[in-house]
């Protein structure tokens, strides 16, 4: 590969998966919320505007739809009757926001490692002052983090591919959370069931039991639940399970075997 090819490659391989935090500013993130997500979907909802019912554990809309990914989060929380929530990436506090309206009894709070995008959510969600922090969950783990009983992560993880930076991310998620992690993740970005199942089996989680579910929304969207506890969710085995159907993306699933063969799991004696 010529010099020009390949500095342009690194570049790309780098910058192109959003993990370039310094240049996501706020300007470009609202641009991104505006563009993706409010010209199709409700991001921001008024108080009674979404219903969750217990009998069907269904979220319901009452005026515009929202996202699929927002609408199986905002599911999970209700299905599990959690009374404590955080979100790892809360960028323009949305979620956050919107968990807080339609579960006001449960304690919600977020987390993410941009200044300019905390600066954003409290922009469009003044409310949220003092429930939302810096929080880097690269760094290792800190005893100030919240502890709730489910953290959560939507386009997150997909975007950590520095050295092994997504396997200790993933460990920090489990000792965060007191029962329950949920991963809204593109699936094809790193391997994540058999990285998780190796990190369990070499000794890297805090949960002595790890029980790995398959969650899908009402409106189709599917996800993966780790919990310490035996839930009556479809089990998940294998990364081919959850990325069936999925339309293959080589460029994703090679760098996905890459980041996995980097790991060093346990402690093998010689």
């Amino acid at each position: 590969m010529k010099l020009l090819q390949r500095l342009f490659y690194k570049k790309r391989k780098f910058y192109g998966d959003d993990f370039d935090w310094e240049n996501y500013t706020d300007d470009s993130y609202h641009r991104r919320i505006t563009s993706d997500i409010e010209s199709k979907y409700s991001a921001i909802v008024d108080q009674g505007q979404l219903h969750f019912d217990p009998v069907t554990g269904t979220v319901q809309s009452h005026g515009d739809d929202i996202h699929p990914n927002h609408l199986l989060i905002l599911e999970i929380i209700g299905q599990l009757q959690l009374k404590s929530v955080h979100e790892v990436g809360c960028g323009g506090g949305d979620h956050v926001a919107n968990a807080v309206t339609l579960y006001p009894e449960t304690k919600v709070t977020g987390g993410d490692r941009g200044a300019t995008q905390l600066d954003l959510a409290l922009q469009r969600h003044p409310e949220l002052k003092g429930k939302i922090g810096l929080q880097d969950i690269t760094m290792p783990f800190s005893h100030q983090w919240p502890n709730p009983e489910l953290v959560y992560t939507q386009a997150v993880i997909m975007h950590i591919h520095t050295a092994v930076s997504h396997l200790v991310a993933l460990s920090n998620l489990i000792r965060m959370a007191q029962n329950h992690v949920l991963l809204m993740e593109n699936i094809q970005c790193h391997n994540f069931v058999s990285d998780i199942k190796s990190l369990h089996e070499g000794g890297h989680l805090e949960w002595k039991t790890l029980n790995i579910y398959q969650v899908t929304g009402s409106t189709g969207a599917n996800a993966i639940l780790l919990s310490n506890q035996e839930l009556d969710y479809p089990v998940l085995l294998s990364d081919s399970e959850i990325r069936s159907g999925a339309k293959p993306s080589s460029r994703r699933l090679k760098r996905a075997n890459e980041d996995s063969a980097r790991g060093i799991f346990g402690f093998d004696q010689y």
